[in-house]
């Protein structure tokens, strides 16, 4: 279980690379850079592009934030000849599931307007379409694997219903961004949005 846990935090890993890899046009926004920009780190306030924060997952995480980072306590061989009903791995499993639900959020990104790339995972459908929903990283995330890091899950609001057809395709979503919290019955998010603006991502 807990190798199998491993190995998907290293594709989750590599899925980051999303937003970096691809690229179209974003809404119109103010371009005079908003109230708090200069308390982002230099290299967040770099995503800027006159009018918005043009986003990558790993601007979510804290400089130096690892969830994985309470596998260092522990010699990866003896992990590897464990069972899985062995009370180490429960406690390790324990202790890594608490990190991810725990994950810190960067608090000076509050407030700010922003965009991201990233896959739609449903919570309220209505006949309209989806009007709720969690922006993950990566396509299958909280449904076909475990929830990544609560810092690299946003609980998205949007007034402009999505189509389920967009289930499958990345989407960029684009809207102010808060730093509370959302406990949902798939996965703890980290963030919130305020979705203005969604379309496809086209590669």
């Amino acid at each position: 279980m807990l190798l199998s846990f491993i190995r998907q935090i290293a594709v989750s890993t590599a899925c980051l690379l999303l937003a970096a890899l691809i690229s179209v046009s974003s809404p119109a926004y103010a371009t005079s850079k908003p109230e708090g920009f200069d308390q982002l780190s230099e290299r967040i306030q770099s995503r800027w592009n006159n009018k918005l924060l043009d986003l990558e997952w790993d601007d979510l995480v804290p400089d130096g934030f690892r969830a994985d980072a309470i596998l260092d306590q522990y010699d990866p061989e003896r992990i590897a000849q464990l069972t899985d009903d062995d009370p180490l791995i429960q406690e390790i499993m324990g202790k890594l599931e608490e990190a991810y639900r725990s994950a810190p959020v960067v608090g000076a990104l509050d407030s700010q307007p922003v965009r991201l790339g990233g896959f739609v995972v449903p919570l309220e459908v209505t006949p309209e379409g989806i009007t709720e929903f969690l922006l993950v990283p990566f396509f299958g995330a909280c449904i076909h694997v475990p929830p990544p890091p609560s810092n690299q899950i946003l609980y998205v609001k949007s007034e402009i219903p999505v189509s389920e057809d967009t289930l499958m395709d990345a989407v960029w979503v684009s809207g102010r961004i808060s730093v509370e919290g959302a406990t949902t019955e798939l996965a703890q998010a980290g963030y919130t949005l305020y979705a203005e603006h969604i379309v496809p991502v086209e590669y």
